[in-house]
């Protein structure tokens, strides 16, 4: 009796599973559940279009906060290099650097460039500079001694 028992398990099982036909749900259960299928397929479908606008969007918004970053980064790097031309200028006047200070003071921080300003300051003479006025003139021919001689007589005798 076990043996018949078990039989009959196995044909319901293939039963079920086979044809849809022997479905519970009857005809209007049927055209119930396509119309739900179809209903599901474009819901799915208009959940994607949507999910590609709303990715559209927010890449048209990465890349407005990139231009944005990029801007600021600009003006973050202008407000940089006007400040150390600023400090440049500054520390070349304290230190008498009246030109070419762009040149002479090249660091990028007030600590060097005053390093390089006490060194400039150092090696550059502060002594008179030759006025170019004074001194000897004339012409390249030196006179004797007797045409300097006399010289000095006509111009003792016309004062």
């Amino acid at each position: 009796m076990s043996e018949t028992t078990t039989e009959t398990t196995t044909e319901t099982t293939e039963k079920t599973q086979g044809d849809p036909a022997d479905s519970p749900l009857g005809e209007g259960g049927a055209k119930a559940l396509v119309a739900e299928r179809e209903a599901r397929k474009a819901a799915e479908k208009a959940a994607a279009a949507l999910q590609k606008q709303l990715d559209d969007i927010n890449a048209a918004n990465l890349s407005d906060l990139e231009k944005a970053q990029n801007a600021a980064k600009a003006a973050e790097e202008a407000a940089t290099k006007a400040s150390t031309e600023a400090l440049r200028y500054r520390i070349a006047a304290e230190s008498g650097i009246k030109e070419h200070a762009d040149l002479i003071l090249t660091a990028s921080d007030e600590e060097t460039m005053r390093k390089q300003a006490a060194l400039w300051v150092e090696r550059t003479p502060t002594g008179l500079k030759p006025d170019p006025s004074q001194g000897a003139k004339g012409s390249d021919t030196k006179a004797s001694t007797a045409d300097q001689f006399a010289a000095a007589i006509d111009g003792a005798f016309t004062r």
